[in-house]
């Protein structure tokens, strides 16, 4: 009876839960606000401080952590050094700056209103550290994630990241100190050692032979071609890392899953690897969400309005001011360095993970859980909205102080892109790539074989593992920035996916396609393709031709 009614409770949240983040969601999209607001609103509305439906927040929170552990993942798939290394001349330093300016201020501000030295750092580091949701949201919205204030802000929210991390690292020994252990700093900077020490060996392991040995077994279930299989392959993965790190080498799940994320992210199928967790990270971060908006509670907020007020400020005015000056240090234009600033403005799913964390560990009060919360709501639901004065405080600048000189270097500046898409690397297939490359274009190949993948790879030709019927796979081939795209497979179910998403992604792309049948062909061109290949005409044509030579 007791499994019957916890199933029951489970079934009961996903069902109102999921259905309030939809409309939240939805009316936070119309008004062009992050959904992520829209999540943590409904998590408000079946929460405990609101009026009607109160879901059990005990099975909320143990579902929620199933959303951190794939988040943190996905985190770490997408986590690339060569993005940080194109801008670590801005991205590190300031990023570093600003989390120190943020950390000390709030360590002062919370250690002036009686709270501990260590919950004043963790808080600051919390605030530090934006939402990678959000930020790339934002510059997505307003097409700026591949121009130079997108790269250095991603860039820059790298380091945040990695900052973060090591945060999460040494928790422990932080609340250590924080409950009056007599512990001296010798004590402290041995245990700090002692856990970098296990994190190194835990980095080195995972990336030596861990990372061979995922490889092979996510090779192995690739050739199978079993979508179910490789799905639930990854998944096992990635708990069996998360949990292992956590036992053995003493780190949080949430790192632990980010290491995961990070050693896939390294393999050859890493983009379908990606794509198959997608849907099941995207419907556990939403439960996540839920969850931390299940917490907030307006009444604290209101019993410590200057505590809120005063870390508002920080997120709000300190850490996008402080930003903004670092960018012009580094004589960037105006436009830039507001972009840059602006959308650092806000804090995220990292700064939940953090505060949570330090919750459990009695780091920190729940007030400051109530505050990080209330924060994220706030900054999450402004940062659109000041995000649109951009350019026209960047147009009065420009003006009245005229155009800075710029350290951008022009290799971030984007390039005409000469890129053609091959699906399919069969007879047919090989024949294009050939003709492409003749006529001067970089053609990139998407095939579903992972050992097709692993020997052009080998040959230095460009391709990805994957169902091309996947948005996710035609964005990581560079569908955007693609000219051409050429479907060699005949399967026409495919081929229909393939196309309609690759029109959304990019309008402007030219399409050509194979198909079997006549039928098809009109289905194909119905759909906006410029050319189709018909093998049943081509077979007319080739036997009218043959047997007039019998006539």
């Amino acid at each position: 009876m007791e499994t019957e009614a916890i199933n029951l409770k489970i079934v009961v949240i996903l069902s109102i839960g999921f259905g309030f983040a939809s409309i939240f969601g939805y009316i936070t999209q119309c008004l062009k606000l992050s959904p992520i607001l829209g999540y943590l609103l409904a998590g408000y509305v079946i929460g405990p401080y609101s009026p009607g439906y109160v879901a059990d927040l005990a099975v909320s929170e143990q579902l929620a952590e199933i959303g951190v552990v794939l988040m943190m993942f996905g985190v770490g798939m997408h986590f690339k050094w060569e993005e940080l290394v194109s801008v670590k001349s801005i991205a590190i330093p300031g990023a570093i700056i600003q989390t120190l300016v943020a950390t000390i201020l709030c360590t002062f501000f919370l250690h002036h209103i009686g709270w501990s030295i260590e919950a004043g750092i963790i808080i600051g580091l919390a605030v530090g550290v934006a939402s990678t949701a959000v930020l790339v949201r934002i510059l997505t919205d307003n097409s700026l994630l591949n121009t130079t204030e997108g790269h250095i802000a991603v860039g820059w929210l790298i380091v945040e990241d990695v900052l973060t991390v090591a945060a999460l690292l040494i928790l422990p020994t932080i609340a250590a100190s924080s409950h009056g252990k007599n512990i001296s700093m010798g004590d402290i900077s041995v245990a700090i050692i002692f856990m970098v020490l296990k994190f190194a060996a835990l980095i080195g392991i995972m990336f030596s032979i861990g990372q061979k040995g995922v490889s092979y077994i996510l090779l192995k279930v690739a050739r199978t071609r079993s979508n179910e299989l490789f799905t639930l392959t990854i998944l096992a993965l990635i708990f069996i890392i998360a949990t292992g790190s956590m036992l053995i080498f003493g780190t949080s799940i949430a790192l632990g899953a980010f290491i995961a994320g990070m050693v896939v992210g390294q393999t050859d199928v890493r983009q379908q690897a990606s794509a198959n967790s997608l849907p099941l990270k995207d419907a556990f971060v939403v439960i996540f969400f839920l969850s931390i908006g299940m917490l907030f509670n307006p009444s604290a907020i209101m019993n410590n309005f200057s505590l809120f007020l005063g870390i508002l400020g920080i997120i709000l005015i300190i850490k996008p001011l402080v930003a903004f000056l670092i960018v012009i240090a580094f004589r960037y234009p105006f436009k830039i360095a507001f972009t840059i600033a602006l959308a650092l403005a806000q804090i995220g799913e990292f700064s939940f993970i953090l505060a949570e964390e330090a919750t459990k560990l009695d780091i920190i009060p729940d007030i400051g859980y109530d505050v990080i919360i209330a924060c994220a709501l706030v900054s999450i639901s402004l940062n659109p909205l000041i995000f649109k004065v951009i350019e026209k405080v960047s147009f009065f600048m420009q003006n009245k102080l005229g155009p800075s000189t710029t350290f951008f270097d022009a290799k971030y500046k984007l390039k005409p892109s000469n890129i053609a898409l091959v699906v399919g690397y069969g007879p047919i297939g090989q024949t294009v790539i050939d003709a492409i490359k003749k006529i001067g274009m970089n053609p990139i190949v998407i095939d579903r074989n992972i050992d097709t993948i692993v020997n052009l790879r080998e040959r230095h030709q460009e391709a990805v593992f994957g169902d091309a019927s996947h948005p996710d796979i035609l964005e990581a081939a560079q569908i955007k920035n693609a000219k051409l795209l050429i479907i060699t497979i005949p399967e026409i179910n495919t081929s229909v996916n393939i196309i309609e998403n690759a029109e959304k992604l990019n309008p402007n792309i030219r399409i050509l396609a194979r198909v079997r049948y006549t039928h098809d062909q009109h289905l194909l061109k119905n759909l906006g393709v410029d050319f189709v290949c018909c093998e049943e005409e081509e077979a007319k044509k080739v036997f009218n031709i043959e047997l007039q030579k019998f006539s």
